[in-house]
């Protein structure tokens, strides 16, 4: 059987980080980390991802993403910003994800690199089921997917491409 040593790595990080807080008016706890699958129509189809929440404010509360995909020769790696509504477990949710994705990564440090890199970034709108101490989570999103592919001798000459596109999420908040 083959570990995967990236999602083990990302496992453990997670485990490491994963901190509880307690809200000074009610004395609730809060939990503030998720480890979820992310499954998405364009780019990187699948992956693992770790959620933070870092700001919970009167409105809207904030959280970071970070994930990774592997795929036979594709690498990509979601990085995003979330801001999601409400205080109890049901939330209408706002974020960016930009998508860094290079396909032959094998090669991506060989002499003569074959790898082809590009960008997602999609800015979504949807809901986002979390419950504020901790359990099941779930997310879905649509969003227009902006695909940048540069050219490989010129990186800021690209030519986006505009797709509509839908995520889910399902995973656990802890």
């Amino acid at each position: 059987m083959k570990i995967n040593k990236p999602a083990i790595f990302l496992l453990i990080i997670c485990i490491i980080f994963s901190f509880t807080c307690y809200s000074q008016q009610t004395g609730e706890k809060i939990v503030r980390n998720t480890v979820y699958a992310d499954f998405a129509s364009r780019g990187a189809y699948y992956s693992v991802n770790y959620d933070r929440l870092f700001r919970r404010g009167e409105k809207l509360n904030w959280s970071y993403r970070v994930g990774l995909c592997l795929m036979n020769n594709v690498i990509a790696m979601p990085l995003g910003l979330q801001a999601f509504t409400g205080h109890n477990e049901h939330h209408a949710e706002f974020s960016i994800t930009v998508v860094p994705y290079i396909e032959k990564y094998t090669k991506l440090f060989s002499a003569g690199n074959l790898s082809d890199k590009k960008i997602f970034v999609i800015p979504g709108v949807g809901y986002r089921y979390q419950r504020p101490g901790g359990g099941i989570f779930f997310r879905i999103v649509a969003a227009p997917v902006v695909y940048l592919d540069p050219p490989s001798d010129d990186f800021w000459n690209m030519d986006p491409k505009i797709y509509a596109g839908i995520t889910g999420g399902i995973g656990f908040s802890f």
